[in-house]
């Protein structure tokens, strides 16, 4: 009887506030995943497309200089571990796998990054790839135990800040342009996405930040597509 009235309330009909409550979180939620998917997608596809220049560059190499030993050599790198699965087993192996650097698999799907540490107070930088001090012109020893607020500057937008500040509150993905600046003052468009790192009980134990340089005409249609839905814009300059 327990269970029949728990299906009934179940399936007790929703009032129309409530189907367009639930619309408008259907399609919230929609488009993050739309936005984040097609960010992750572009900047993996750029890395991979850069990764297989350079390593045909470097296979070529090998070939005109060690033409005796250079098949072996070839072969030797085949056999070695890769970071992209064959298999969801395969995949799920390899994460399961407490020798295996998670900083070397984002080195290798996307350069410009850093990892920081919430439970350390202000959530500094512990981890800054090479691709991000190349971006800013920043030294590592610069960045490491730093809030990554150091990249803000007199046009960065306070709307953009509040919406990053707001999904690292909530632990949840979130993707804003805006406008940063390098060491030398110069600045750059960022396309910023940041998500929480989690471990096996579910519980935030980093937070990974994502920096892309995109052009100017590319955030200014950001503003205009995201600013009905209160996202954040880029400051008119």
């Amino acid at each position: 009887n327990k269970k029949k009235r728990q299906r009934a309330g179940q399936m007790r009909p929703m009032t129309e506030e409530q189907k367009v409550e639930r619309r408008e979180r259907n399609r919230e939620h929609a488009k993050r995943s739309r936005v984040r998917k097609k960010f992750l997608l572009e900047s993996l596809q750029s890395s991979v497309n850069a990764l297989q220049a350079e390593n045909d560059k470097l296979r070529n190499a090998i070939r005109e200089h060690l033409p005796h030993e250079a098949e072996a050599l070839l072969r030797a790198t085949e056999e070695s571990t890769s970071v992209i699965a064959s298999t969801p087993n395969d995949a799920t192996r390899v994460l399961d796998d407490p020798d295996y650097s998670l900083v070397k698999a984002l080195q290798t799907a996307q350069q410009n990054f850093v990892i920081t540490d919430s439970s350390l107070p202000d959530n500094p930088i512990v981890y800054a790839s090479q691709g991000f001090l190349t971006l800013t012109g920043y030294t590592l020893d610069q960045v490491l135990g730093r809030n990554c607020r150091f990249l803000q500057g007199p046009d960065t937008d306070p709307r953009a800040v509040a919406k990053i500040r707001e999904g690292i509150e909530k632990g949840e993905d979130t993707t804003v342009v805006l406008l940063n600046y390098r060491i030398d003052g110069t600045t750059f468009w960022n396309q910023f996405f940041v998500a929480a790192l989690r471990d096996e009980d579910g519980n935030i134990v980093n937070y990974l930040g994502v920096q892309c340089k995109v052009s100017e005409q590319y955030a200014r249609e950001y503003q205009k597509s995201f600013m009905q839905d209160g996202a954040a814009a880029p400051p008119a300059r």
